[in-house]
């Protein structure tokens, strides 16, 4: 699995993720109050996974952030240092203003097709 790129095992599913930052919350904050973090260190990524689950409630996922050290915005860091929390899935929620996820099945083509019902505009 490549880090910066979402896998599962079979990927039957396959999508795309956008996030906007939380006015109210922020994820390196929690990091830097758990002792993950150091206060000159940003949130430049993140995966949230849940893994294995047999069908029942996921009460917790794997939150991991990347974070770089820099005062200055860079496009292209050399090293990232990663660490994990585990955290429920409304807390790895709430550290996004909004949160969008979309995944569809493997090999279905969808570029002319017409949505009835609920959808994102």
């Amino acid at each position: 699995m490549d880090t910066f790129n979402a896998g599962v095992q079979y990927n039957d599913f396959k999508g795309t993720v956008a996030a906007d930052i939380s006015d109210n919350v922020g994820l390196a904050d929690y990091l830097v109050s758990l002792g993950k973090a150091e206060k000159d260190e940003r949130v430049v990524g993140f995966r949230i996974s849940s893994n294995e689950n047999r069908g029942t409630p996921v009460t917790d996922v794997s939150l991991v952030a990347y974070l770089l050290r820099s005062a200055d915005f860079e496009p292209a860091p050399a090293e990232v240092r990663a660490v994990e929390v585990r955290v429920s899935p409304g807390e790895a929620l709430a550290f996004f203003k909004r949160f969008d996820l979309v995944a569809t099945r493997r090999g279905v083509d969808f570029s002319a097709t017409h949505v009835d019902g609920p959808h994102y505009d």
